[in-house]
Order: structure tokens, then C-alpha cells, then sequence
């Protein structure tokens, strides 16, 4: 019997709450899968399950980085609630409660099996999970998919786990399950290295652009993230390298095929998982931009691009449909929590997916110095001033609305958010700042400030991905 027939036509006993398994496609962008109208086949996993399961075409992660993110999609949390969001020292502080937590007092198991980077334990993310296996150098679902069905075989039900991978993170060099499907990579040396792609901007390659690193409190240092905005002003005294039409299309292309090794993991996984009683959310932490602004990366700015996500719940009772409401990653644990039948957070600001159909807006938080309000229509965005700042929410609120503090898209004329149409729809503009400014000052702000992690190993390879 197929794993769709396998896990799609059996109910849950009615005494026993079905496993849970949180599929996290670090990087996957929604608009570069076949799902949501890619320009290559790269994701026929994802396609099967939205078929026989809940679709939510329009859904986001709660900022456009791994770490911001994940702690969002762990806790049903902003990340201002958490701890300061300062990218240099931000960590899942203790006192947070997270989705394994409450599941383990409702007598699931719980495990996690992540591919290192910004998702390892060291950052908070371990904590109420029985077993939290992270050994992995910015690994795959190659890595973590074996490690998570050993698991299962002798774990007891219920169970929830969280499967993770960085298949189609930058660089894009990972190897697949076959080599090129999309064609051939860049004829640029430059865009070939490594981390070439962080010195591209606005059609062109800047080879001597340098990434500067800053010192942490910790007295480590790390690339400082400023370098994202930093080479917009270089580049208007240095001459670059054109990246030709070619070069771009072959650069996404690696990309997709990365998207595509993931995906086929998710398959492999899912063929193998003898677990009729199971239900699986399978979603990203956040997107990549390519280009679509100029820029190969996600930290830069919070657009579609790098924050619209698949979103995917399907499995043992999980009746097919499309949903068009918009969806936040901060909704992913309320959703678990009503799967297993366990009590909501009381004060947390997510819905439960499958009890609940109005979207409302989706409040992002970007690592850098945006933060923005998407409705089902528009975007507006607030750039210039860290999150982090002491001062934030007086300067989101005395800012006059006009640029280049604010950018508002229309998302019905311009779905790639190329034209900022402040001047032309004002009172959407005025609407939008409104809720943004309550959002930020109804929110219990965290006033933690962590640190991250001093292991050796980890540090030396978040450094040589581009972090540390």
C-alpha cells in the first residue's frame, strides 16, 4: 500500500491522539516550488500532499532568518517576546515555553532531528525534547530523515518530532539526488564560490566587496549582518561584474534543485513511516530572494520572497482543502496543540489552523532593520531602525509615513513587491502603520538578552557558512 493510502485513510482511534511531525524546509521559498506555480518541477512531494491534505497558499514565516524563526515556529511566539532581537545575541531563553514542553505533559515523546546551524540546542532549541539530535554542519534531510525514522521504530506513542534540514539554504551547493535536473550552474567564477552570493547587488558582482566581521559580547566575532545594507553604498563608488540573464537563471536553478533534493527526502521519509496514526505540518522557516531585489539572500528584507512559505497539514483525519486565509508561523503550535487535544497557550498571539479560518495580518520582525505588516492585499514595511533599538517602538510611531522610512506594495498589481505605491494609496498606508503600531504596543516585550553559544566546533562552523 503507498504512504498516501497508508496514512491518508485511517482515523485516529478515538482514544489515543495521533503522532506529530513538524517538517521545517529551511530556505524553501513558496514561489520557487511547483506547489505554488514554480518554474520547475521541484516539489511533487509537497503536490501529493496538499491533495489529500490542508493547503494554505498564503503563509509566512514571522521573520527571514533560521534562528528568528524557528524560535517563532517552536513557541507560538513573536521574537520580541522572547528575548531582544539583536541577530548578535539572541537565544531561546529558558523561561520560554516550547511546543515539546506542553505536548511531553500530555504524555507525548518527543525528539528532534535537526541539521545544525542556527537550529542546534546551544540556542535554546532542546529545551522538552527527549532526545535532540543536532550533530550536523549545516546538513540535509539526507542526514536527519535516517536518523528520525531509527527513532520512531522503538519510540513510544504518541510521539511528536521535528524533522529539519538545510537542503536548499544558501549557498545552494548541496549535493542532490541528481546532479544539474535544472541545467548547468554559473559560468561565473564569482558567483560559484562559496559566498559569492553575498557580494551581489542590483545586477552586479562584487568580488573585492568585503564581509566585514564585528566583535560579539561574547568576544567572538561575526559577520556583521550591516554588510547586507553596506554594499548598496558600495556599490555606488565600485564597478562590479554584470551577472548576465544566463548566469541568474542558472544560479536559480541550483536553487530549485536544492529544493528538489528536499523534497525527495520528505518522500523518502514519508514511504518509510509505518505510522497510520500520524499527522504532518510541513512548512519553511523562511524563503531566499534571488535576485527578485536585487540581492542572494533572505536576512535583507522581509518581501514575499524571503518570508512566503509552503504550508502543508495532512495525515490521519486531515480532510483535503485550500485554504486562502493568511497563515503565520505563530500558528503552527496552537495547531499542534489542538491535534493532540492539549490546552492552547492562554496569551499566546497564534490560532489554531484547522479550528479557526480568519487570517487576520501576518507582523513580521527582520533581523536587520525592517519590520512589516502583510495583509491579504498589501504590504507595508518600516525600515531604517533595528527592532532591537531601545527607542523602536517611538520611532515606528513619530515616523512620518512617507519614505524612506515606510514602503507599502500592492500585492493584486505587483506580486513581486517591485513599486512602492506609498503616495498613490495613503489611506491603506495610514491603516496598515496603525495596526503595526498596536501590534508592537500591545505586545509583553522580552527585555532578555541572551548569548550564543562558545563551543569551538559550533562557532568554527557557523563561521565558515557566513555567520560566525
Amino acid at each position: 500500500m503507498s504512504w498516501l493510502l497508508l496514512l491518508a485513510c485511517d482515523e485516529p482511534p478515538a482514544d489515543r491522539p495521533p503522532n506529530l511531525v513538524l517538517v521545517s524546509l529551511d530556505g524553501m521559498a513558496s514561489f520557487r516550488t511547483s506547489l505554488d506555480g514554480g518554474p520547475n518541477p521541484t516539489t511533487p512531494t509537497l503536490e501529493r500532499l496538499a491533495s489529500e491534505g490542508v493547503r494554505f497558499e498564503s503563509a509566512f514565516s514571522q521573520s527571514n532568518e533560521s534562528l528568528f524563526s524557528h524560535a517563532s515556529l517552536f513557541s507560538g511566539r513573536y521574537v520580541s517576546e522572547l528575548a531582544n532581537p539583536s541577530y548578535a545575541t539572541f537565544t531561546v531563553p529558558d523561561e520560554a515555553v516550547l511546543v515539546p514542553e506542553v505536548l511531553g505533559l500530555y504524555g507525548y515523546t518527543t525528539a528532534a532531528f535537526v541539521a545544525g546551524g542556527h537550529v542546534k540546542g546551544p540556542y535554546g532549541f532542546d529545551q522538552g525534547f527527549s532526545e535532540y539530535a543536532d550533530q550536523h554542519d549545516f546538513g540535509a534531510m539526507f542526514h536527519t530523515v535516517p536518523e528520525a525514522l531509527a527513532w520512531i521504530e522503538t519510540a513510544q506513542e504518541p510521539w511528536f518530532i521535528v524533522l529539519h534540514g538545510y537542503d536548499c539554504h544558501r549557498p545552494y551547493q548541496k549535493a542532490g539526488v541528481f546532479h544539474a535536473p535544472f541545467g548547468p550552474g554559473p559560468e561565473s567564477a564569482s558567483l560559484s564560490d562559496l559566498t559569492g552570493t553575498d557580494a551581489v547587488y542590483d545586477g552586479h558582482v562584487y568580488p573585492d566587496f568585503a564581509v566585514e566581521r564585528i566583535q560579539h559580547a561574547t568576544g567572538d566575532p561575526i559577520v556583521d549582518p550591516e554588510g547586507y545594507l553596506r554594499i548598496a553604498r558600495w556599490s555606488e563608488d565600485h564597478d562590479g561584474e554584470p551577472i548576465d540573464d544566463a548566469d541568474l537563471e542558472a544560479v536559480r536553478n541550483q536553487y530549485d534543485a536544492a529544493v528538489l533534493a528536499a523534497d525527495l527526502q520528505l518522500g523518502r521519509f514519508l514511504e518509510q513511516l509505518d505510522r497510520p496514526n500520524t499527522v504532518v505540518v510541513a512548512t519553511a522557516d523562511h524563503g531566499e530572494d534571488l535576485h527578485e531585489h536585487g540581492l542572494f539572500n533572505h536576512r535583507a528584507l522581509l518581501r514575499d520572497s524571503t518570508t512566503k512559505v509552503p504550508l502543508v497539514i495532512w495525515g490521519a483525519g486531515i480532510e483535503p482543502a485550500v485554504r486562502t486565509d493568511l497563515a503565520s508561523a505563530i500558528d503552527v503550535v496552537p495547531t499542534l496543540l489542538g491535534l493532540a487535544g492539549a490546552a492552547p497557550l492562554g496569551d499566546a498571539p497564534g490560532r489554531d489552523l484547522l479550528a479557526s479560518t480568519d487570517g487576520g495580518l501576518v507582523f513580521q520582525e527582520s533581523v536587520l532593520d525592517e519590520v512589516s505588516v502583510r495583509s491579504a492585499t498589501h504590504r507595508l514595511v518600516f525600515r531604517g531602525v533595528p527592532p532591537a533599538f531601545e527607542l523602536f517602538d517611538l520611532a515606528l510611531s513619530v515616523a512620518p509615513l512617507e519614505g524612506p522610512h515606510f514602503a507599502l506594495y500592492d500585492l493584486r498589481a505587483d506580486p513581486r513587491e517591485q513599486t512602492d505605491v506609498l503616495s498613490e494609496q495613503p489611506q491603506v498606508a495610514a491603516e496598515l502603520k496603525a495596526a503595526l503600531t498596536s501590534w508592537r504596543a500591545e505586545m509583553k516585550r522580552s527585555t532578555t538578552v541572551g548569548s550564543q553559544p562558545r563551543d569551538p566546533a559550533l562557532l568554527e562552523a557557523l563561521k565558515s557558512r557566513g555567520y560566525w
